[in-house]
């Protein structure tokens, strides 16, 4: 086994066992592509099915937390997706957090020989959903100034994606002005709207239908893509009951437990 298959096995472990790592065991990966080749380790080891991706830091207040210039794409996989109303697991070790999200389902295959216009990009894309994601931090120091190496190696902090209702009308809308609010145990907490997401929740697709292009692996259909985080980071804690409110759109309830 290699170094990078070996790191990437390592990654998978702490997430699936609730360990947490040394920041410098991907410190030799600073460069993009090869912190994608780790990701790519790490999903493989996995033994999961990759079913899209998410988009980290797309927002200014996640590129400050984490200490990034620009966003990075991770996997989201079959088996870790949930629906309004499950109990997802909690890894406090991990800082367990939730994020509400716009997402997006493609209908077509991308080509794999050149990036597409954001006019082909919204004519592949089959419908628009609202989402939650669960993200955690595998490596010691959590998510303050984690870096782009540690972002991308270890999923772009991907945990699972919770599968809401679709948007109708989604193309006549105007997706920056769509508003999330999370309420924690009855309480009042963090919102915000699809601006903070690059401007626009459709360019973090474009953005990421580019990235993963560039990586060899572009959009196909019926891959999901999580766009980014319209209210911030909200940490959850076993017991945890939250309501994530996207207004007209629809409600997204959840519940958490211990892993």
């Amino acid at each position: 086994m290699d170094n990078v298959q070996k790191l990437g096995a390592q990654i998978w472990d702490a997430r699936l066992n609730g360990k947490v790592l040394s920041r410098d065991m991907v410190a030799g990966t600073a460069e993009r592509n090869h912190s994608y080749k780790v990701q790519a380790a790490a999903a493989k080891a996995s033994g999961l099915t990759r079913c899209g991706w998410k988009v980290a830091a797309t927002s200014e207040m996640a590129q400050e937390l984490l200490g990034m210039d620009g966003p990075s794409i991770g996997p989201v996989f079959k088996e870790h997706l949930y629906k309004p109303g499950d109990t997802l697991p909690a890894r406090t070790e991990h800082g367990s957090a939730i994020e509400c999200e716009i997402a997006f389902r493609m209908g077509q295959d991308l080509p794999d020989d050149h990036i597409v216009s954001f006019d082909d990009l919204m004519d592949a894309t089959a419908d628009a959903f609202i989402a939650v994601e669960l993200v955690g931090c595998r490596f010691e120091g959590g998510f303050k100034g984690a870096g782009i190496s540690v972002c991308i190696s270890d999923f772009s902090f991907n945990g699972g994606l919770v599968v809401g209702a679709d948007i109708p009308g989604w193309m006549d809308m105007y997706l920056a002005t769509v508003g999330a609010e999370v309420t924690v145990n009855g309480e009042k907490g963090n919102k915000g709207t699809g601006e903070a997401v690059l401007g626009n929740p459709a360019f973090a697709l474009q953005w990421a239908a580019t990235e993963a292009y560039s990586i060899g692996m572009p959009l196909k259909k019926g891959d999901i893509v999580s766009t980014g985080t319209m209210t911030g980071v909200t940490p959850v804690k076993p017991g945890d009951e939250l309501m994530c409110d996207f207004g007209d759109l629809g409600q997204i309830p959840l519940k958490f437990e211990a892993a």
